[in-house]
């Protein structure tokens, strides 16, 4: 399964308003992550996502953009909205934050032209919204990276402004819950990189980009299946490796079958989890608390999409897909297997180094 053929296939979330993300708010968002990957501009909307509707942005928004710009990011706020309404965080902001009005999302007219006008590509812009079905729609449309937030709750008095962003909620989680659900599990699959072996990966450049921590799945990432040992070429790896990262290994097999692999890597200070569960991703979680690492600085390497893949993602880690080493496998393996081959030819790329 080569990187090629995973750009090969065809983009169907053009027309799914299936965010890359999702967040509570905007200040839960990983910015220095999105830095990393190569994004240049990132664009609000403004109701409900930077402040209550009809209401004006606080001075931690303020303070966010200013950061944001300090990062290098090019900032602008795209509304559906008049110009007076947003016209604060033009004067809020001494004009570093460019405004766009009445930019009837989800039609891509205008947004066209402010990509042209900020001068951005799609593929370096993020669109951030609280609208699955204008803001994400027309993001996903035009190849931008989408992030979905929770609509504008808190600081709101006036009972009708609270429904209109309740209503907003209640409607995407029933299509999140209902087609959606489908193409965000499919989405959750997907990984930054496609790489034939663990020997194929450009640690340097995870070096260079700031990833301190290497997560390694065990069966058919390192070795072959059932296997108790690590072989000599892996070892090898881990002492170069050991120089500069990290490095742990997540395995959903049981503890008891590491004993030998403990004794391995133990000169390299290399932790060894088993029964990690993936793809859930709490034990992770839990484990790497230990190293004192962000979750924008470790990146987590496997070969299987429906377990290695999701738990990375859900955990906001960079994720590196490997080919199996072999074909043995336990039988439920081979259905996910199957269902790798239907999710490849559909999902939609993520943004890597």
């Amino acid at each position: 399964m080569s990187q090629t053929m995973a750009r090969s296939r065809k983009n169907y979330y053009k027309y799914i308003p299936i965010p890359y993300e999702y967040h509570s708010t905007i200040f839960d968002i990983n910015y220095e992550k999105l830095k990393k990957l190569g994004f240049t501009t990132i664009l609000f909307d403004y109701d409900f996502t930077l402040a209550p509707w009809k209401q004006q942005i606080d001075e931690r928004t303020v303070n966010l953009f200013n950061k944001l710009i300090d990062m290098g990011f090019k900032i602008a706020v795209v509304s559906n909205g008049p110009e007076k309404r947003i016209n604060n965080v033009k004067e809020k902001t001494n004009g570093k934050v460019k405004i766009y009005w009445k930019m009837k999302k989800p039609l891509s007219k205008k947004l066209k032209k402010v990509l042209k006008d900020t001068n951005s590509t799609p593929e370096k812009t993020v669109l951030i919204g609280d609208l699955f079905f204008t803001d994400i729609l027309v993001g996903n449309k035009n190849n931008l990276y989408t992030i979905l937030v929770n609509p504008y709750t808190y600081e709101i008095d006036a009972f009708y402004k609270k429904t209109v962003a309740l209503i907003s909620k209640i409607t995407y989680f029933i299509f999140f819950y209902t087609l959606g659900w489908f193409f965000r599990v499919m989405d959750l699959a997907v990984p930054n990189e496609f790489v034939d072996s663990v020997f194929d990966i450009d640690y340097e450049k995870l070096k260079n980009n700031g990833y301190k921590l290497l997560i390694f799945d065990f069966d058919n990432t390192l070795t072959t299946w059932r296997t108790e040992k690590l072989p000599n070429k892996v070892l090898e790896l881990f002492e170069n490796l050991s120089k500069d990262f990290k490095i742990m290994i997540a395995s959903n097999g049981k503890e008891y079958r590491f004993d030998s692999v403990k004794k391995q890597l133990k000169k390299y200070d290399i932790k060894v989890m088993g029964y990690s569960l993936k793809p859930f991703a709490f034990r992770i979680k839990k484990r790497i608390k230990e190293f004192g690492i962000k979750s924008s600085h470790i990146a987590l390497i496997g070969d299987q999409l429906f377990t290695d893949i999701i738990a990375g993602n859900k955990s906001g880690f960079y994720t590196i897909k490997v080919n199996p080493i072999s074909k043995k496998e336990r039988v439920f393996t081979k259905f996910l297997r199957l269902l790798e081959k239907i999710s490849i030819k559909t999902m939609r790329e993520k943004p890597k180094f």
